[in-house]
């Protein structure tokens, strides 16, 4: 069993950034259309309007490079992680408030991530979403308050749907894994296990108790979207196969089961963040069995 770490080389880590960059390009082009273009096109929102999700992205970004400069770190890493939180949040975050936030979280948990070993971008984006929870948040855009839309599965699984600015849709996101994957150095056995186990988990449980919600989170890509951009972190999850496997299965076994009481959009974030606690526990088995 080999226990190098999966990336070896600093180039080898641009690699598997520029593919993350590259990956979450058809996400967030669909965000203009569906959070921005169709709107107006309705006359749901303003011609400023059309720029939220525009100011989002670079304000993000902004901050990751900031918080990259104070930590003396790569600043394409930590604009990546603010991009991915940005993707994740509701097209109704106060615009204020929000980069305050994004610094706080980013710099706060990257430091202690420093010490302590787990998956800081899921806990960066948990903690944003429950300062955020205190005011008055939701998913919903102006059209979705309204009930405008009649959507059918397939308008659904193109993205449809109520989700974070960028991660509704499953089409896009099974773009995004295709680029993913052909990558080598992405960590492609922790999403594939994460939504095996998601998927066959929610399907028993709906069996069970015949409850519809666990059918309809099976389409939302807010979940999906968790299992590929951030259970996958860099650094903060399981370099060996084996480790990858157990790590992946526990994230869409514990996500499914905080579907049965707790919202949908933050369900996959919060299971990554409590798994990565078990990180050392899971390398230090693995490592014990193939010593023997």
């Amino acid at each position: 069993m080999n226990n190098i770490p999966y990336v070896h080389y600093s180039k080898d880590k641009n690699s598997l950034l520029k593919t993350y960059f590259i990956a979450l390009i058809p996400l967030i082009l669909f965000s203009f259309y569906k959070n921005g273009i169709m709107l107006y096109q309705n006359s749901f929102i303003s011609f400023l309007d059309l720029l939220i999700p525009l100011y989002f992205y670079l304000i993000s970004i902004g901050v990751g490079f900031l918080v990259s400069y104070l930590n003396k770190e790569n600043k394409w890493e930590y604009i990546l992680y603010s991009l991915i939180i940005a993707c994740s949040i509701s097209i109704n975050t106060n615009k204020i408030i929000y980069p305050i936030l994004l610094f706080i979280a980013l710099f706060t948990t990257s430091y202690l991530a420093k010490k302590h070993d787990f998956n800081f971008l899921a806990s960066s984006r948990i903690l944003i979403i429950l300062t955020l929870f205190i005011g008055s948040y939701s998913y919903l855009n102006v059209a979705e308050k309204l009930n405008a839309f009649n959507y059918d599965i397939f308008d659904l699984f193109f993205g449809y749907q109520v989700s974070g600015i960028a991660t509704s849709s499953l089409f896009f996101l099974s773009i995004s894994a295709i680029i993913l994957f052909m990558c080598r150095f992405y960590k492609k056995l922790i999403p594939l296990m994460a939504s095996l186990s998601f998927l066959i988990i929610s399907l028993i449980l709906y069996f069970l108790t015949k409850e519809t919600n666990f059918l309809s989170s099976l389409l939302n890509g807010s979940i999906y979207f968790g299992f590929l951009f951030v259970a996958s972190d860099l650094t903060h999850s399981p370099a060996t196969k084996t480790g990858m496997i157990i790590y992946g299965l526990l994230i869409g076994v514990l996500t499914a089961i905080f579907g049965i009481f707790l919202p949908i959009y933050e369900i996959s974030y919060i299971s990554i963040f409590l798994i990565s606690f078990l990180i050392p526990l899971i390398d230090k088995i693995i490592v014990k069995k193939f010593k023997k």
